[in-house]
C-alpha cells in the first residue's frame, strides 16, 4: 500500500492529485484503504426456488469469513430485503476476528405469486473494505394446493 504525506502547503492538491494518478496507473488502487480486512460470502447467490405464498422457505445459511490475516471486521447493519428476512444471525454484535466464520440464516417469505430477484437480498454493512456486500437472492411465489 502506498502512503503520502504532503509537507508544503503550495502546488499541495496537485502534487496529491498527480501522485494518486501515478499509483492508479501502476496498479496500486488500494492508496488510501483504513483497513486491510475483506470479507466472503458464501454463497454470492441463492435461488429459494418455488415456494407456496404465505409460507417460509427453508433457511439457507450464509456462511461469512474474515479473510483478514490482521484486521478484525465489524458489522454496522445486516438487512433482508423485503420478502426475505433474518432467521438467525451470529454475526452481529461482536468483531470477526482475523481467519474466523460466522452464518446468518435467511428465509423467503413470499406474501404474493410471481418471481422474485433481489440484487441486494441481503446486505452486510461494515468494516471490510469493499464494504458494503450484498447477496443476490431469488425465489418463486406460488399458488397453494386446495386439497
Amino acid at each position: 500500500m502506498l502512503r503520502f504525506r504532503l509537507t508544503h502547503p503550495v502546488g499541495s492538491s496537485l502534487v496529491a492529485l498527480m501522485a494518486v494518478a501515478t499509483a492508479m496507473i501502476a496498479g496500486h488502487t488500494d492508496l488510501a484503504a483504513d483497513s486491510g480486512a475483506v470479507l466472503k460470502l458464501k454463497p454470492e447467490t441463492h435461488d429459494f426456488g418455488k415456494v407456496t405464498a404465505t409460507n417460509s422457505s427453508a433457511p439457507l445459511t450464509v456462511t461469512v469469513t474474515n479473510k483478514s490475516s490482521t484486521d478484525a471486521i465489524t458489522f454496522t447493519s445486516i438487512v433482508a430485503a423485503e420478502t426475505f428476512s433474518i432467521q438467525s444471525d451470529q454475526c452481529s454484535g461482536a468483531p470477526l476476528a482475523p481467519g474466523r466464520s460466522c452464518k446468518v440464516e435467511v428465509v423467503f417469505h413470499p406474501l404474493v405469486t410471481g418471481k422474485v430477484n433481489d440484487k441486494s437480498g441481503l446486505t452486510f454493512t461494515d468494516s471490510a473494505q469493499s464494504s458494503p456486500q450484498q447477496i443476490e437472492l431469488d425465489g418463486q411465489g406460488t399458488v397453494g394446493s386446495f386439497f
